[in-house]
């Protein structure tokens, strides 16, 4: 497996930009989906996920996947799509066991001081997935024996984010994060998908310093380009974001919908820009075809979905059904999902087979809100949707009404390191690379590969022995 294979896991994705052409939109699904087909689908995958899960050795509690550095990624989005359907560890619901025998084999993947990426170049990418895993395990849960344990886990893990971030860096990299905690580069995917962990963090009751956000989000801002509209595709101006900002030039879906996402979460950008994406997004309609997401169907479709989700209103009454019917339309008769046509990245040599499983049924379950990072921010919400339903009331009218939005679990926040050890040990010699592709055709510019400065690399995830 590669980087561009772990950067789609992790969701690991990115697609190219203007190479392809967009495709004329599918004809016009039902505005709603009946709630027992999706909850049959669901069931479905959540029991294949269940009968395909390893019993016994080494790699128990995991699922098949060829490269062992990208099984706990794997078992963490495994774990996750139970979570999302109210399955706890130590509960009595049908797969508790399942999510705890994941939870187990995702805790031997992290190091003693918190880093679950050691050994893989992408680790950034791992780590963050893991952590998302962990974290909804411990903002979910209902068995008090084992929150000291988890809490413990948790602190560890968005220290290791906290502490990667205060790596020197040139103003243009600055207040993001790169594939390896201690690179002095940044990029807009590893950086949402820490974004997101430490969403999910405050969600669970950690208490994180204000100015992580604020710098994570002012690189973001960095990345957004305007696009002019095109009279002969009758297309009107809209605006993207970038993969690097200083390095890439054009703004790329995958991208642009994390970012969007992220912004949902934090009310971060001002409403031009979000109107700006949405429209630029508009230009590539969902389609079962692997090629119009340059190979990254599940993965652009899960964020794409999500930050559908926290805008709501007319943007989610169109596209959550749309997504949904693709999804319900290509399930397997076992309950499983295959990769769609041309999944040039996503396919089932890199990331396994429970991988579109774990990512379908996470799509399907954003309504019932039980993970941390699903849960609907009523400020956004509430604005969002009534600024939707005075532009367009035929719309909304025959939606349904939203579920009501539920607050975190309350948990006694746990104070976080914000500053690195004043006197870091240099990282142990790394073991021989396994050699990686860029996530990116076109991310070769400003120099890639492993070559950070020496002085800015810190003793995250360093081998043991």
């Amino acid at each position: 497996m590669t980087k561009n294979h772990i950067y789609l896991i992790a969701l690991l994705a990115l697609l190219s930009a203007g190479t392809v052409r967009a495709q004329a939109p599918a004809a016009t699904p039902p505005t709603r989906i009946e709630p027992a087909r999706i909850e049959g689908a669901t069931a479905g995958g959540l029991r294949w996920l269940a009968e395909h899960q390893n019993r016994e050795g080494a790699d128990a509690g995991a699922w098949p996947v060829n490269n062992a550095n990208y099984r706990p990624a794997i078992a963490s989005l495994a774990g996750l799509a139970f979570l999302s359907n109210g399955h706890l560890p130590g509960t009595n619901t049908p797969y508790a066991r399942t999510v705890a025998a994941a939870l187990k084999y995702v805790a031997k993947s992290v190091t003693s001081d918190g880093y679950a990426g050691q050994g893989d170049k992408s680790g950034m990418y791992i780590h963050a997935i893991n952590s998302l895993f962990v974290l909804s395990c411990y903002g979910m849960q209902s068995d008090a024996a084992l929150d000291p344990e988890l809490a413990n886990w948790c602190r560890r893990s968005i220290d290791v984010i906290l502490r990667a971030q205060q790596v020197s860096k040139s103003f243009t990299e600055r207040g993001g994060w790169r594939y390896e905690p201690f690179l002095d580069q940044s990029d807009v995917s590893v950086t949402c998908w820490q974004l997101l962990v430490l969403h999910s963090a405050r969600q669970a009751g950690f208490e994180v310093e204000q100015p992580v956000f604020n710098a994570a989000l002012a690189y973001l801002n960095r990345a957004y380009v305007p696009l002019k509209g095109s009279v002969e595709k009758n297309e009107p101006a809209a605006g993207g974001y970038l993969y690097r900002p200083g390095f890439t030039q054009e703004p790329e879906r995958p991208a642009t919908a994390l970012v969007l996402f992220i912004h949902s979460l934090f009310d971060a950008a001002n409403e031009q820009r979000n109107q700006a994406a949405l429209t630029y997004l508009r230009r590539y309609p969902l389609t079962w075809d692997g090629s119009q997401y340059g190979g990254y169907f599940y993965f652009s479709g899960f964020y794409m979905m999500q930050g559908m989700f926290q805008i709501g209103g007319a943007e989610w009454a169109s596209f959550g059904p749309r997504m949904a019917t693709l999804l319900l339309d290509h399930q397997s008769g076992d309950g499983s999902w295959p990769y769609p046509p041309n999944s040039l990245r996503e396919d089932l040599q890199t990331t396994g087979p429970a991988y579109p499983v774990a990512m379908a049924v996470l799509m399907l379950s954003l309504d019932k809100q039980y993970l941390p990072m699903y849960q609907r921010q009523r400020r956004l919400y509430e604005r969002t949707a009534a600024t939707a339903a005075a532009e367009a009331p035929a719309a909304t009218a025959t939606t349904p009404a939203p579920p009501p939005v539920q607050p975190p679990v309350p948990k006694i926040p746990i104070p976080l390191p914000t500053t690195p050890d004043p006197t870091p040990v240099p990282p142990a010699a790394p073991e021989v690379p396994v050699v990686h592709e860029e996530p990116r055709g076109n991310d070769n510019q400003g120099g890639e590969g492993e070559e950070g400065e020496e002085q800015n690399k810190r003793a995250i995830g360093r081998p043991l022995f």
